[in-house]
């Protein structure tokens, strides 16, 4: 028993870590996308420190969501988003040198793109790491 909780320990970090090195990725390219797309500043240094805060973030609240309160996975998800929408917002006006309305939407679109993804990365992660469980313990 005391190996099985030790497998599904192991296999809940490694399904967060692989998700938020996914979703760093692809916040790195829409970022830099949408910027461009707005005739902002599309370099990638730019894109990159933006989601390395949301990177960080995202990878502490949901590590102790998952430990301390595992039923509260979503409401950690919208923790996070809630957080990563008012930090990233100030980040962007700063770096972007906008308003901070202009970048509040520029941000809130981005973590409703990536919101989205994560859910469904998640859901296709739970799936491929439960079917590997079950065949581990079978």
């Amino acid at each position: 028993m005391i190996l099985q909780l030790g497998a599904i320990i192991v296999t809940a970090i490694i399904s967060a870590l692989i998700l938020a090195i996914i979703m760093f990725l692809i916040g790195v390219a829409i970022t830099k996308w949408f910027a461009g797309s707005k005739g902002w500043d599309d370099s990638f240094k730019t894109a990159l420190i933006v989601n390395i805060l949301w990177l960080v973030v995202g990878f502490i609240i949901s590590m102790v969501i998952s430990f301390a309160l595992p039923s509260l996975s979503l409401v950690g998800q919208i923790i996070t988003l809630i957080i990563n929408i008012i930090l990233g917002a100030l980040l962007v006006s700063k770096l972007y040198e906008k308003e901070f309305g202009e970048s509040l939407v520029f941000v809130i679109i981005i973590q409703i793109i990536l919101f989205i993804i994560a859910i469904i990365i998640g859901l296709i992660l739970g799936v491929i790491l439960v079917l590997a469980l079950v065949g581990l313990f079978l």
